[in-house]
């Protein structure tokens, strides 16, 4: 088997690996422990290949683990903003009810 670059079986020449993992030449046909061969090689493959997607998953299981953590900092946030501008809209209302009030009396008393 000639390999390359990865060294991978499935990346390079694929004939020879099939003809490497016969018994028999290419041309001759395949016998029942050739293909039984050639399934378990291919099973391996597509186990390394679901191996590599449950790691991605639990990396995106990670990930969205973490999004729920900011969106709970942000949900905090934004009811604690809520909070501050509600108690400084009150405090502005009462103010300018107060300084209402003081301008009119003001008013009243050195006009009237």
């Amino acid at each position: 088997m000639q390999t390359f670059t990865s060294g991978s079986a499935v990346e390079n020449e694929p004939e020879q690996n099939l003809a490497d993992d016969f018994e028999h030449w290419p041309n001759e046909p395949a016998t029942r422990n050739d293909l039984r061969i050639l399934a378990t090689r291919i099973d391996r493959r597509f186990a390394k290949i679901d191996t590599r997607f449950n790691k991605i998953d639990a990396r995106f299981d990670k990930i969205d683990a973490q999004f729920a953590m900011v969106d709970a900092r942000f949900t905090a946030q934004k009811s604690e903003l809520q909070n501050a501008i509600r108690r400084d809209m009150f405090g502005f209302a009462a103010f300018l009810i107060f300084a209402t009030t003081a301008v009119i009396g003001a008013i009243k008393t050195f006009i009237i």
